[in-house]
């Protein structure tokens, strides 16, 4: 058995996507398969090789929590506790960095994704594409639903419920693709689905037949032909990046702070937990954005004198 040889794990499909893992998959073949680790923002789990080939630049942190949204008055009127004030200023002053790399990120991303999405918007608009969606109090604002659902504890808008979308809601300009929400006439939607089945039978991407694949046990074993004929997919295929072990993560990093031998310095903490998931997961390691997002909310909690 050599190293030409390609082998695959079957996976299975997720049923329904968020907005932006269906326009990921109209604009890159990026398929939407049901993973325990899957964040429904796909946008922030891009990693860098796979910016780099939508021609789009890295993804900065703060995509998740809707930092585009963020005001310093927003940031300030938060409730800190006893939080130190020095502390709650290096929270205000990192939080509006954040939202700034996302300004100017958006609209880099919004060019580059011009022709997807209004393909996509299209079957929506057209009622092609069936898309469920929570219907926000009036009132309530993205950035609002969007941290109460990245709250460590129950949120104020876990009652609400899915809704169908009427098709002529849509509009381009009131589509928020990097938030999974849709506004017009006064109302929003957030975190909005669509079936994937759909979706595929309308964009169904692009297909290679490969000759000589056979099922070895569990796997799909792809073997390289004597002639060489068989297209070799490049070296990290544009989908889904790998799996990684972000509860594995969490254990270890509360691990690391209950023994004290967490690194004060966020920098040093990104660093060393890159390395551990290049240790125990075969070299696999996920962007430093993606672990410097995961940190942030221990650091912010136990570090923030110290950052």
């Amino acid at each position: 058995m050599t190293d030409q040889h390609l082998w695959f794990e079957p996976v299975e499909l997720l049923s329904r996507c968020s907005l932006n893992e269906g326009l990921l998959w109209v604009w890159a073949d990026r398929v939407p398969v049901s993973n325990i680790y899957r964040e429904k923002n796909v946008f922030e789990c891009l990693e860098d090789w796979e910016c780099e080939r939508l021609n789009i630049p890295p993804a900065p942190p703060g995509i998740r929590r809707a930092a585009h949204y963020r005001t310093e008055e927003r940031l300030r009127r938060r409730n800190y506790g006893k939080m130190p004030k020095d502390a709650r200023e290096h929270y205000v002053q990192e939080g509006m960095e954040e939202a700034e790399a996302v300004r100017k990120w958006l609209p880099l991303v919004t060019a580059a994704m011009e022709l997807p999405a209004t393909e996509l918007f299209l079957n929506l608009r057209r009622g092609q594409i069936e898309a469920l969606g929570k219907l926000l109090p009036d009132g309530v604002e993205i950035i609002d639903f969007l941290e109460d659902q990245d709250s460590y504890s129950r949120g104020d808008f876990n009652n609400l419920v899915d809704s169908v979308i009427p098709h002529d809601f849509w509009t381009m300009p009131g589509i928020d693709w990097l938030s999974n929400a849709v506004t017009a006439r006064g109302h929003c939607y957030c975190d909005v689905s669509m079936s994937v089945e759909i979706l595929m039978s309308l964009f169904p991407g692009e297909r290679t037949p490969v000759d000589g694949a056979e099922f070895v046990g569990d796997f799909l074993l792809v073997k390289k032909s004597a002639a060489g004929d068989i297209r070799q997919p490049p070296r990290r295929a544009l989908g889904r990046p790998p799996a990684f072990a972000w509860e594995a993560f969490h254990v270890e990093v509360a691990y690391l702070i209950k023994s004290g031998r967490m690194p004060q310095k966020k920098e040093a903490a990104i660093q060393q937990m890159v390395s551990w998931f290049a240790s125990t997961q075969g070299g696999q390691t996920p962007s430093r954005s993606a672990v410097s997002e995961k940190l942030t909310p221990y650091y912010r909690r136990f570090f923030a004198d110290k950052n």
